[in-house]
């Protein structure tokens, strides 16, 4: 069995796909049974349930845009900071812009 990676766009891309067949978001036990139970645990790594259930959410509504919440550009900024260091104003201004335009 391949071990899959799981980095931000994974888990989003798997996450809306999986949301919008069910009509809500995936339990933990949904997630097993479709073969991707590791993604609820990436979820957990990459921010915690609450937050990808929000993102999902508002990727779901029309008109809203997804991940522009002040939360969503601290964690993007975050991961960037710690991807290629930086001055953290233009690690926040990067993910803002990288955010709105997803």
């Amino acid at each position: 069995m391949t071990r899959r990676t799981w980095n931000e766009t994974a888990i989003e891309a798997e996450l809306v796909a999986i949301s919008a067949e069910l009509g809500r978001f995936p339990k933990r036990a949904e997630l097993t049974a479709r073969g991707v139970g590791g993604l609820w645990s990436a979820m957990q790594r990459n921010g915690g349930i609450d937050a990808w259930r929000a993102r999902v959410l508002a990727a779901s509504k029309p008109g809203v845009v997804a991940g522009t919440t002040h939360d969503a550009i601290a964690r993007r900024a975050y991961f960037l900071a710690q991807e290629r260091g930086g001055d953290p104003m233009d690690n926040w201004l990067a993910a803002e812009q990288e955010l709105r335009a997803a």
